[in-house]
């Protein structure tokens, strides 16, 4: 797993949130990686409305938590 996928995978394990790509304005382009995590089946997508804009955001669903898990422990 690239370095920049794993710390996504992080950040979202350690804060049990639901967060966009704006929450990782630290990482070049991080949808690329969100969408290498949501085919290893490690985070999941929803849309959901802020304001009037149309957003994505990603999350670890608790099905997934172990499997998220075995992978930041595998460092």
């Amino acid at each position: 797993m690239r370095k920049h996928a794993k710390a996504i995978l992080k950040k979202l394990y350690e804060t049990k949130s639901k967060l966009t790509a704006t929450d990782f304005n630290y990482i070049s382009n991080p949808n690329q990686y969100f969408c290498e995590l949501e085919n290893a089946g490690l985070i999941t997508s929803e849309w959901a409305k802020r304001g009037d804009a149309k957003i994505k955001l990603r999350y670890i669903a608790n099905n997934q938590l172990k499997k998220a898990k075995q992978v930041l422990g595998a460092a």
